[in-house]
């Protein structure tokens, strides 16, 4: 769930070899691109589309968890972001402490109060309790970077013992009315405990007096399984484990969605492809969905990329005749240029100015939306402790701290400036900000425009205008259409370094210009168009690329119309 700088490298050179063709297709991705971009602006859609809108999830990771428990100012926090779900780990290894005895209190705090606060939770299951260990003695993953360390309970990452066992006591792995779970195969036993109590109707909601359909209904099965310090084993073994968790949720609720565990698209570009190859060969894969009913998958740094792992996603589904909700249910853009991020390095990679995080915010939300996704995730509500060790903490410098190490007293210098807000004056890390617990306003505002004006919009346009380079036209135009409102939704950027000019063909007298700091003006067309300066992106914070291409677009503008 937490991102190192290192993390974004092979994404990245991923993306570039696929925009670079953009201009020559050679695969399909690079066909749909170039059929979709390239049309005359005079030929922008001025009529609604016949089609009807999906349930559209806007969350924020961590906005309430039990390693961060929230009070009345963080959910006041959490409040103004406008998203209606929260994502966090159920973590086993506290839940069950001790061998096949529960412990759900900390667990139920937080479950009840973000019910109090209206949020619907996206319930991560993951973290193998030692003594579940699959026969490998347990090694601590520590400084796997010098610049951004990552610790995790090793445990955390464990193939749990039992997994390929049967899951039901009768020895069949479907489930079915009166089945029991096999008591050996543990992470089968932990996922059916979790939901049996947490469900809408469950334990929890039973003893609090909830309405019928309160609980918890989407459970997702580990987090990052194609990421080496989230899952040791093999992706057959990840495989087991998706079924596992499938067919035990779908015992305890037959209406549980289950969520694959999101990709951090690092280690292997094509690992869900992979997965389904695995899984077409198990006899119960295709009455059962692929053991998942929504893929989910995360994004950062490179906006374009939000665009790209939606689309291959659906077209991995599509070579084995399947149609799901896809989740981008991680994303962001650390700030290098805010406390605590390395404030005296303009070029730290993977990172982007406050405004850049403004402007990824928004370009990443409209590419997912755009190519199908169905619920967008902002990572973090607070900076947290980053990808840095706990108790990671140090006053604002200007590198004057940081040792040879790229250390002060032993721990990073710098930090990731994930949060929508600053951590607060009291948390164990990054605590000491001139205005600590305040948000940052530019990455803020790009949020509340997306829950509040993109709200339920289904995807509308897409194109680009400008002369075109081998890396495609320079002005991205997307937009998407609110049955509501009956307005269309524009967001309109500079892909590259040189100054633009968009024109939008205008379909009323007049439309509202939101800036991504969340400055509004009413605007109206000029010969039959809106016209719309767009200064040129700055930012190129990755491994530089023969192309020139830029990881974060420029300034970012929302242009909000009425159609009828």
């Amino acid at each position: 769930m937490r991102k190192s700088t290192f993390i974004f490298t092979a994404l990245f050179l991923l993306g570039t070899l696929v925009i670079a063709g953009a201009q020559q297709p050679q695969s399909a991705a690079e066909a749909q691109e170039t059929q979709t971009f390239y049309m005359p602006i005079m030929r922008l859609p001025s009529r609604a589309p016949d089609v009807a809108p999906s349930s559209l999830a806007w969350g924020v990771n961590f906005i309430n968890s039990v390693d961060h428990p929230a009070d009345a100012e963080a959910f006041a926090a959490g409040k103004s972001t406008g998203a209606g779900w929260n994502r966090w780990p159920f973590y086993w290894y506290k839940i069950e402490p001790n061998e096949n005895s529960f412990d759900w209190s900390e667990h139920d705090e937080v479950v009840i109060a973000d019910f109090a606060n209206g949020y619907q939770i996206n319930a991560i299951l993951l973290g193998t309790p030692g003594f579940y260990l699959n026969g490998r003695a347990p090694v601590r993953k520590t400084d796997l970077n010098a610049n951004g360390p990552i610790q995790l309970r090793s445990i955390q990452t464990a193939t749990p013992r039992g997994v390929h066992d049967p899951i039901f006591a009768d020895g069949s792995d479907v489930y079915g009315e009166g089945k029991t779970i096999n008591p050996n195969n543990k992470f089968a036993v932990y996922v059916f405990a979790t939901i049996n109590r947490y469900k809408p109707g469950g334990v929890l909601a039973n003893a609090h007096n909830w309405p019928a359909d309160q609980g918890i209904t989407h459970w997702e099965m580990w987090n990052e399984p194609d990421f080496a310090i989230f899952w040791d084993g093999s992706q057959e073994d990840y495989a087991r484990l998706l079924k596992v968790g499938y067919m035990a949720a779908k015992q305890a609720d037959p209406d549980a969605v289950v969520l694959s565990g999101g990709l951090a698209n690092v280690d292997d570009p094509d690992y869900y492809e992979k997965l389904l190859n695995i899984l077409k060969n198990d006899p119960d894969a295709v009455a059962h969905g692929y053991f998942h009913d929504i893929f989910a998958t995360h994004s950062y740094s490179n906006s374009w990329q939000s665009w790209f792992h939606v689309w291959k996603s659906q077209r991995d589904m599509k070579e084995h005749g399947l149609t799901k909700d896809v989740w981008i249910n991680e994303s962001g853009l650390p700030a290098w240029n805010d406390y605590p991020g390395p404030v005296w390095d303009s070029t730290s990679q993977f990172r982007g100015t406050i405004q850049e995080t403004g402007d990824y915010i928004i370009q990443s939300a409209f590419y997912a939306r755009y190519a199908g996704a169905d619920g967008i995730f902002h990572f973090q509500l607070y900076d947290g402790c980053g990808n840095q060790p706990a108790f990671t903490d140090f006053p604002p410098h200007n590198s004057e701290l940081c040792d040879g190490s790229g250390n002060y007293n032993g721990k990073p210098c710098a930090g990731d400036a994930y949060g929508l807000f600053r951590n607060r004056s009291s948390d164990i890390c990054f605590s000491q900000h001139p205005e600590a617990g305040s948000a940052r306003p530019e990455a803020l505002a790009a949020f509340q425009i997306l829950t509040n004006d993109l709200a339920e919009g289904v995807p509308y346009l897409r194109t680009r205008q400008g002369e075109a380079t081998p890396l495609g036209q320079p002005v991205e135009i997307i937009g998407v259409y609110r049955l509501d409102t009956k307005q269309r939704v524009i967001g309109i950027w500079n892909r590259f370094g040189e100054d633009q000019t968009a024109l939008i063909a205008a379909v009323d007298s007049s439309a509202t210009l939101i800036h991504s700091d969340g400055t509004r003006e009413t605007i109206t067309p000029t010969g039959g168009n809106y016209v719309i300066q767009l200064p040129g992106a700055t930012n190129q914070n990755f491994t530089p690329d023969k192309f020139n291409s830029y990881m974060v677009s420029g300034k970012t503008f929302v242009l909000v119309e009425t159609l009828e």
